[in-house]
Formats: C-alpha cells, sequence, structure tokens
C-alpha cells in the first residue's frame, strides 16, 4: 500500500506540475500586418576639418589612416544640406510613427485620401535614423565626426567604432531612404534625382575591356548606364567610368592616360563596414603586398574577382536591387527613388506649385558608398541645389510637403497607392515585389546582411 500511495502521490505531483506550466504561457506578440524596417539617412553631418588624419573618412587599416577628407556636405550662404537633410527625416519619422504597431493608422490615412480614393492596406513599419542632429556639435563634441562617418574608424581611445552604414547595416532594413541636397548642378540636372550604383554587369564589362576581352567601348555608350557622373566636366564620362571600375575593383583611381594610379588608393571599401560580406581574418596581411591573380591585385590585368563581396555582387538579389525593374534599368534602387520623387512632385503640384526645376531629372550613376554596402532597397534622392532659388523656396515653405510626399512614397513602396489625379511625373503606385528577395522559410536578402 506504501508504493501504491507514494505512485499516487507523483501523478498528483506531475498533474499539478503541468497545470501549472500551461497556467503561465509565455506571451507571444503576433502582428496582424505585415512590418517593414526603414532607416531614414539624412546626408552629411559632421564637420570638414582639418587634418584629415584626425577628422577624415574611410579610415583603412593597411596604412592605418583615413583616405579621404570628411564631407560635411554642401553650404550656400546660410544653407547647409546636414542641417535640412535632418529637418525633413524628422518630419518623415513622425509621419511614419503613425504606422508603427502602436501608431495612428486612421491619421495617415487622412494623408492618404489626398493622394487617392483607393481602398487602401495597413502596414507596420519601424523607422530608424541613421544620425542625430549635427547643428554646432562640432563645437561641443570631442570626435566632431564620429557620429556622422560612413565609414568604420578608430576612436581616440583605440578601438574601432562602428560607421554608419555599419549602423544601418545591423538594423536589416527593407528599405533606406537617403536624403541630400547638392550646391548646384548643370541644366540637364535640374530637379530632383535619384543616386544609383551601377549593376555588377556593367562593371564587369569594364573590367574586360581593361583586360582586353572586349575590344572596344561601344558596350558603354549602347548601355542604360552610359549617363554617367562626372567629377570633372573637362574629362569624358567614359574617363569617369573606367575610374570607377578600376576603383571598384582595385582600389585604385587611374591617371589621363586609363593607366593605374598606385599612388592613389582608396582603399577596399568593403572591408570598411561590418557586415557579411568582409574578408577573413588576417586579409590585410595578405592585402598590403597586392598579390597577383587575387581581388588585392593593384594591377588590372592581374586582378581576380574573388571573394565573399564579388560573389555578392554578382548574385540575383543585386540584379534586382541595381538592374532592370519598373524603370527599365537601375532595379529596385532606381524605382523607389524615382517613386518617392514622384510622390513628392505629386504633392507640390496638388499645393499648386509650379517651377521649371519642379521635376524628375535624371540619375547620377557611379559607385557610390551607400547604394553600394548595403542589402537593403536605397532610394537615395537629391532633393534639390541650395544655390537655386526654387530649392531655398522649398526649404524655406514647404519642408512639410516634401516630407509628407516622402513618407506616403515609402507607403506606397510596400503597399501600393493608386492615385487619383494626374499630375506630371504621377507615381507609378506599384509597391516593390519583396517576395523575390526571399531566400528561404527563415531568411531574406535584407536580414543576412550581418
Amino acid at each position: 500500500m506504501a508504493n501504491v500511495d507514494c505512485l499516487q502521490k507523483i501523478v498528483v505531483f506531475l498533474v499539478v506540475i503541468t497545470i501549472t506550466i500551461f497556467s503561465f504561457k509565455i506571451p507571444i506578440t503576433r502582428l496582424e500586418f505585415p512590418l517593414y524596417r526603414v532607416v531614414l539617412d539624412p546626408g552629411h553631418g559632421g564637420k570638414a576639418t582639418i587634418p584629415k588624419d584626425e577628422y577624415g573618412d574611410r579610415f583603412d587599416v593597411l596604412s592605418m589612416k583615413y583616405l579621404d577628407v570628411y564631407r560635411e556636405g554642401a553650404s550656400y550662404k546660410n544653407y547647409h544640406e546636414h542641417i535640412y537633410t535632418f529637418e525633413v527625416a524628422k518630419r518623415v519619422e513622425t509621419l511614419l510613427q503613425l504606422l508603427s504597431p502602436n501608431g495612428n493608422f486612421e491619421k495617415f490615412y487622412t494623408i492618404l485620401q489626398k493622394y487617392t480614393d483607393k481602398p487602401v492596406k495597413r502596414i507596420y513599419i519601424q523607422t530608424f535614423m541613421s544620425r542625430g542632429p549635427s547643428l554646432n556639435s562640432h563645437l561641443i563634441h570631442k570626435e566632431p565626426n564620429a557620429p556622422y562617418r560612413l565609414f568604420d574608424f578608430i576612436s581616440n581611445d583605440g578601438t574601432l567604432k562602428e560607421g554608419r552604414i555599419s549602423y544601418i547595416n545591423s538594423l536589416k532594413p527593407h528599405l533606406v531612404v537617403s536624403i541630400h541636397f547638392a550646391l548646384n548642378s548643370s541644366p540637364y540636372f535640374r530637379g530632383m534625382n535619384a543616386v544609383i550604383a551601377a549593376p555588377y554587369s556593367i562593371l564587369y564589362k569594364g573590367l574586360q575591356y581593361f583586360q582586353g576581352t572586349i575590344p572596344d567601348r561601344s558596350f558603354f555608350y549602347t548601355s542604360k548606364y552610359a549617363d554617367w557622373f562626372t567629377e570633372d566636366e573637362r574629362k569624358s564620362g567614359f574617363f569617369w567610368y573606367s575610374n570607377d571600375v578600376v576603383m571598384y575593383f582595385t582600389g585604385y583611381r587611374i591617371k589621363n592616360d586609363y593607366s593605374i594610379d598606385t599612388d592613389a588608393f582608396r582603399g577596399y571599401r568593403y572591408n570598411m563596414v561590418q557586415w557579411a560580406y568582409n574578408d577573413p581574418p588576417g586579409w590585410a596581411h595578405i592585402a598590403k603586398h597586392h598579390p597577383p591573380n587575387t581581388p588585392y591585385a593593384n594591377n588590372i590585368q592581374q586582378f581576380i574577382p574573388q571573394n565573399a563581396f564579388f560573389t555578392r555582387e554578382q548574385s540575383k538579389y543585386e540584379q534586382y536591387r541595381r538592374d532592370g525593374g519598373f524603370e527599365g534599368y537601375g532595379g529596385d534602387n532606381l524605382y523607389a527613388s524615382n517613386e518617392i520623387i514622384r510622390f513628392v512632385l505629386y504633392n507640390l503640384y496638388s499645393k499648386g506649385i509650379r517651377h521649371k526645376d519642379q521635376r524628375l531629372a535624371p540619375p547620377y550613376i557611379s559607385i557610390w558608398s551607400v547604394p553600394l554596402h548595403i542589402n537593403a532597397i536605397n532610394a537615395f534622392i537629391e532633393f534639390g541645389y541650395l544655390a537655386r532659388p526654387y530649392t531655398r523656396t522649398i526649404i524655406n515653405n514647404h519642408l512639410d510637403d516634401v516630407a509628407e510626399g516622402i513618407a506616403v512614397g515609402i507607403y506606397s513602396l510596400f503597399a501600393g497607392v493608386e492615385v487619383t489625379k494626374k499630375y506630371p511625373y504621377t507615381p507609378y503606385g506599384k509597391k516593390i515585389d519583396l517576395e523575390k528577395y526571399k531566400i528561404d522559410n527563415d531568411n531574406d536578402y535584407f536580414t543576412i546582411v550581418r
């Protein structure tokens, strides 16, 4: 009987424990609608202070020096790019917070009604900022450029710190919206411009040209990427394309005769950020000797694009981001940029604002750092030119209208918005197909970046 009583007590004890466990369920948050992560990236900030060796950007572990001066952004009289990019971004952040899981979608819906009379979808957006305000920060911060550098850097205490690109990658966003104002441009580019990184296909053809397997330059002039960004109009677009091709692959600039300038090393940028495509530990000990038949060769004839970064560059996901797409070229990056611009223009036109500079202008095509070194879709936009009176009028009177257009454009990229009225540069209103970036049930291209 004692054994029976003991067994009964054990059974009762187990039943009580089981009931207790199931009575205290771990709460699991299940979102009712899709959640998208967005980073607002207001351009520049900091201070273009000398010497470069102390205050620069693009820190190179081979030389343990900064390879570039710090670029604080464009200025014209009392108009400073780094101030107004942040002002726009904060306004957009306020609007997107209405779409957070705890936000007020009904209020955002009243904004959408200005653009469409069609049904709209409920989505969630989680919003981040890539930097804080920069006004007078150089007067109060011991390291004035520390919060604003794009690339990783060595702090005053000797430790490696994350730059903004690494921080953006740590957030694993679906979309990054980089907000900029330039100083001035030729009439051809005046308006609002996308800034896009060319796809691997056209860059690789440049490598083949330098290595002699493509005999002439026609591949460039017949491509959709022939309108290359020129740093100096005294040299041809093909020269600047060639300079970027050599720098993209080898890290070096070129001379006027198209030979590599071995005194103009610009670094291996993909190793200046923290992400999944860094070379393995110890790479710098090999790279400093620039051995032939490696991705570190300083002779373009002996260069081989074989490492994690160049494998990533040749992936279908980078093709989706940077080639083809709704615009016919430029991929989802160009579409996202142009679509946000179209929503901004739509809002300005709806307010009765008209100007010859109020247009969707051609994109700037090069090997820009942010579009290249993140996995997110990147809408990188020059919203105007500070030396132009029209842009200053927009800054003085219509920043809220610009921010609203950006916010609605971001929403549309995820949910779609069929606009009601037809103005010049009417938005397409098509959402981006994010399913094509899916890798498996647990991962997509955006989550594997770090």
